[in-house]
Parts: structure tokens; C-alpha cells; sequence
């Protein structure tokens, strides 16, 4: 239109031009003159026709282009393609316009060195890998998520760590919450702890606290979460874990399933002040599985999630409820253990016992509590948990198959941390209610640094200390000394005897951390722990008053 109106000034330009060139010949003006004057004027014309031709070919490209939309939007299973928002700010993040898709790929990887003063369960210097993972997660259709990450090298077993499906849609009026109902399957965290479900990128020490040990780690099953900003509540049902040793049951048997619920509540929560509460329930059923297939429950301390009591790896932690004494009473061996198949490794008593009874059968069900809170002022944290599990057994089955404890064992542990930002940074500002993390809420991100490196500033500082205990020792009829010496020495009887109470052993520790965080996705961690108090679990009496220490550092990075 522009163009068209433009032509017409100029038409209107020359023919005001031909009438000047022709009063100028009535006056006498000279030839050449006029000449000029033509010249131009037929100059002026060929550009008008060419403007005119190309104002025609623009405007039937914009015909062309405006009937492909139409036919586009008209044209069932047809969609112009939306525009995307692309950013490598941390990971590489792909975004549609409209929100409704998007998807980011992101790692973590840690490397570990640091070395020990005398126990004679871990390695005195290691370095190595502790984590080095990546994955995948993002949104489809608005209402539908999905994570997949996999674990190329842990302590444990590599392999499959998050990999589910979620879908969010609103249920609950606005007088309840503001916020989706989530429905989850896969593999992911139970509910259950705050540390457990913390991200390692983001917990304070290392390691998590010993007490998690009794928590449950990932685990294939179903789940259904709510909340808003200040409070949340998560429930489910789990199974097996691709992180158990196997994942089939014994023969003829069935895999275990668990009952998960937590709940959080901030009645604190500003850009500096933080009060959290929380409080988490599991029953377990065994199904006459054993610790071949779910050793993390039926041999505490001795599960595929390392923690602060075996930082330097090697032969094991220093607290575990020894393999003679597996919960389900399972004999140590890989032997069959149903009805109908004999089994050399059942001797005395049992020898008549075991056709009319499977040798995993003395656990019935266990279950699991705990609480949690955290504090925050300012740049000063706290944060404490108490957790416990107790197993209700069959006490005939136990006695008979000589395993110890009786018919209920409780073990238990709790930790009391805090840590300062000596640069001002604090938690409050990164805690993640149910609006900002549906899957783990209650726990806390990755901090905001004031004064980056990149930036000129000095990046941020941290200074924790925690304290924790884990104790897997349980009544018995006689004390810790005499089961290690019946344990090594001693006669039918003596062992008996020992074999009323579980030892698992009991330890108390200090660490002390320091943290750098320089830019975004990146922390170096130096931790420093020493054991306070240790009981040696009954297998291992040689470490019974030992008190080692351990000094380890990290390079972590995370996008």
C-alpha cells in the first residue's frame, strides 16, 4: 500500500513535470533543456513500472503465504510449527513457545579423593568416581512429564537411577490448593526422609547422615501427590529396585512391596526465613524374600546406597547386621529355600522344621517412621531427623533357624546438622515446596550465589558440622563382649546364647565440612569425619572400640 501510494505521488510529480516543459516552450526556454527534462521524465516512468511489478509479485507471495496458514489451521492433524526457545544457560533446555513441550538435558558428575587413619574396613586413599550421570527429563502436551537418568559408575550398582512418567492435572478446588494432583509410576524416591530424597547435588555434607541407611532408596511402583506452597503430602506403593542385587524373588516366591507416605508443612517460608516439618510412614511385606534380593532392608547397613559410615568404599561399612543374621532368617548361602527342596545348610532343630516351613519366613512385616524439621535464619542453618524400623518376626521360625533377636528388633538413628554462609547466601531462599518441586518437595535447591566468580566476586562459602547415630544393636540375653567371643570360639551353647540379641553394631559420628560454591553447577566439598563411638557389629569384633577418621574431597558438577 505504501508503494502504491508513492507511485502515485510521482504520476502526479511527472504530470505536473510535462506541463512545466510545455509552458517553458511557449516561453521560449531552450531545446536542451527540455530535453533534460524528458529524459528524466521517461527515467522516472521505467521506475514506477518496476516498483509496480515488484509490489505485484510481494503481494501474491503474501496470498500464497497467508492460504498455506489457513489450509494449515483448517486441515485436521495439520499445525504450523510453533516457534522454540532454546538456552545451554546449565544444561541444554528446548522450550515451545505455548509451554506446553519442552525438554533438558542435564549430569552430574563427582569425583571423590581423600584418604583414612586406621579402619580396617575402608581403603587408606581412593580416588575416584563417585557419581557420573545423565539425563533426560521434560513436558509433553502441557499435563504430562517424564525423567529418565542413568548412573555409569557409583559405589553401588550402575544402572538405571530415575526413570518415570507423571501426569498433573488440576482436581482440587482453589480453597484447598492452587496446585496439580500428580500421578507418578516408575522408579523414583519413596516418600519418605528429607535427606533421602534430597538431591546429593544439594545436601550439605558429602554423604548423606547415617540414619538413612533405614530409609528406602528408589524403588519401581506407583505414587499420587498434593500440596501447594507450604505443605505437601505424597503416598504410594513400591517393589522391587533396579538397584537391588536381583530383582528376581526366590523361586516359587514373591518380590516384597513397600507402603510409602510423607508429609511436609513450612508454616515459615520467606526469601530468608525457613520452618519446615515433616514426617514419613513405610509398612513393609517381606513375601519370603531374602537378603539376596533385598539385602538394603533385611541387612541394614549393608544396602547399594553409600552413606557417610563407608565414604572411602572397600569391604564395607563399619555398621551392618552381619550376613549370618539376615532379618528374614535366610541362610547365608544361595541355596533353594522352598518346601519342597532340600537344603544342606539347614542343621539341628530345623533339620525336622524346615518341609513345613520356608527358611524365609521368620520376618512377618516391618515398618518405618520418621521425623524431620529444619530452621533457617538468615545465612544459619539447622536440620535434624530421628528415624527407626522395627520387624515383627516369627519367634518359633526364628529360634529354630538360630537366628538372634527374638520377635521384635528395632534399630534406630538420628542427625542434627547445621552449616553458616559466610557470605550471606541462604536456604530459605532455594526450599522447594510442592509448587516448585512436585516430585521431592520439601527439601532444598541448588543455592543462589550473591557474588559469583565469573562475576569478579569471591562465589560463595560455606562452613557445617553434623552429628549422627545409627544404632543396629537389639536386646539378647547377654552382652556385646560375650557374642564376639561366642561368635569366634564358642560352643553350641555359647552361640545359643549370642544368638539371642542382633548386633549389628552402634557408632556415633562428627563431621565437620567446608563448602565453595563458584559459579552456578559448580561445588568443591571437603569433609572431615570422625567416628566418636563404635560397637562392632558381631562378625567383626576387631573394630570394637576403634575410632577412625576419614578426610574426603569432591569436585562436583552438576547441569
Amino acid at each position: 500500500m505504501r508503494e502504491q501510494n508513492i507511485g502515485s505521488k510521482m504520476a502526479r510529480r511527472l504530470s505536473g513535470g510535462v506541463a512545466l516543459a510545455a509552458f517553458c516552450g511557449i516561453l521560449g526556454v531552450p531545446a536542451p533543456a527540455l530535453a533534460d527534462t524528458a529524459s528524466e521524465i521517461k527515467a522516472l516512468k521505467d521506475q514506477i513500472k518496476r516498483l509496480e511489478a515488484r509490489m505485484t509479485e510481494q503481494a501474491k507471495t503474501n496470498a500464497q503465504v497467508k492460504n498455506a496458514i489457513n489450509s494449515a489451521k483448517t486441515q485436521p492433524g495439520l499445525v504450523a510449527p510453533p516457534p522454540v526457545f532454546v538456552s545451554f544457560k546449565n544444561g541444554l533446555f528446548v522450550e515451545t513457545e505455548d509451554k506446553a513441550f519442552n525438554f533438558k538435558i542435564g549430569g552430574r558428575m563427582q569425583i571423590d579423593g581423600g584418604f583414612s587413619s586406621s579402619a580396617d574396613t575402608t581403603s587408606r586413599s581412593n580416588v575416584g568416581f563417585r557419581r557420573a550421570q545423565l539425563w533426560i527429563e521434560g513436558k509433553a502436551y502441557k499435563d504430562w512429564f517424564y525423567r529418565f537418568q542413568y548412573d555409569f559408575t557409583n559405589s553401588g550398582t550402575q544402572g538405571i537411577r530415575d526413570a518415570y512418567l507423571a501426569y498433573r492435572t488440576k482436581l482440587l478446588p482453589e480453597s484447598i490448593t492452587s496446585q496439580p494432583v500428580t500421578f507418578q509410576v516408575g522408579n523414583f524416591f519413596e516418600p519418605f526422609s528429607m535427606e533421602t530424597t534430597s538431591s546429593t547435588s544439594n545436601i550439605t555434607f558429602l554423604e548423606r547422615a547415617m540414619p538413612t541407611v533405614l530409609a528406602p532408596s528408589r524403588h519401581i511402583g506407583a505414587a499420587v501427590g498434593v500440596g501447594d506452597k507450604l505443605w505437601s503430602v505424597k503416598t504410594g506403593i513400591f517393589s522391587t529396585s533396579p538397584q537391588d542385587t536381583a530383582t528376581a524373588p526366590p523361586a516359587g516366591e514373591s518380590q516384597y512391596w513397600d507402603v510409602a507416605a510423607r508429609g511436609t508443612y513450612a508454616p515459615i517460608q520467606q526469601e530468608d526465613k525457613l520452618l519446615h516439618l515433616g514426617s514419613s510412614f513405610r509398612y513393609h511385606r517381606p513375601n519370603n524374600t531374602t537378603a539376596g534380593t533385598n539385602g538394603a532392608f533385611l541387612r541394614p547397613g549393608a544396602g547399594t546406597e553409600r552413606e557417610e559410615a563407608d565414604i572411602l568404599g572397600a569391604s564395607g561399612t563399619w555398621s551392618r547386621v552381619p550376613v549370618a543374621q539376615d532379618l528374614s532368617c535366610a541362610p547365608p548361602s544361595n541355596a533353594t529355600t522352598n518346601a519342597t527342596t532340600f537344603n544342606t545348610s539347614v542343621t539341628g532343630l530345623a533339620g525336622l522344621y524346615y518341609p513345613f516351613a520356608r527358611r524365609s519366613s521368620c520376618l512377618k512385616y516391618a515398618y518405618s517412621y520418621g521425623f524431620e524439621a529444619a530452621a533457617t535464619y538468615g545465612p544459619l542453618s539447622l536440620q535434624a531427623e530421628y528415624i527407626a524400623t522395627r520387624y515383627e518376626r516369627d519367634p518359633l521360625n526364628a529360634f529354630l533357624y538360630s537366628n538372634g533377636g527374638g520377635s521384635s528388633l528395632q534399630f534406630s538413628g538420628y542427625y542434627v546438622q547445621g552449616s553458616y554462609f559466610l557470605t550471606g547466601e541462604s536456604k530459605a531462599e532455594v526450599y522447594n515446596g510442592y509448587d516448585k518441586n512436585w516430585s521431592s518437595p520439601g527439601t532444598f535447591g541448588a543455592i543462589k550465589i550473591k557474588n559469583p566468580v565469573n562475576k569478579g566476586g569471591w562465589g560463595a562459602w560455606e562452613i557445617a558440622a553434623r552429628f549422627s547415630e545409627l544404632n543396629l544393636n537389639n536386646g539378647g540375653l547377654v552382652d556385646g563382649n560375650f557374642v564376639y567371643a561366642a561368635t569366634v570360639a564358642g560352643s553350641a551353647a555359647q552361640k545359643a546364647l549370642a544368638n539371642t540379641a542382633t548386633l549389628g553394631g552402634r557408632q556415633e559420628n562428627l563431621t565437620i565440612g567446608l563448602n565453595w560454591y563458584p559459579v552456578n553447577g559448580f561445588r568443591l566439598q571437603a569433609n572431615w569425619t570422625r567416628v566418636m563411638t563404635l560397637v562392632a557389629a558381631s562378625d567383626r569384633p576387631f573394630l570394637n572400640g576403634d575410632h577412625p577418621s576419614i578426610f574426603l574431597a569432591r569436585a562436583n558438577v552438576f547441569w
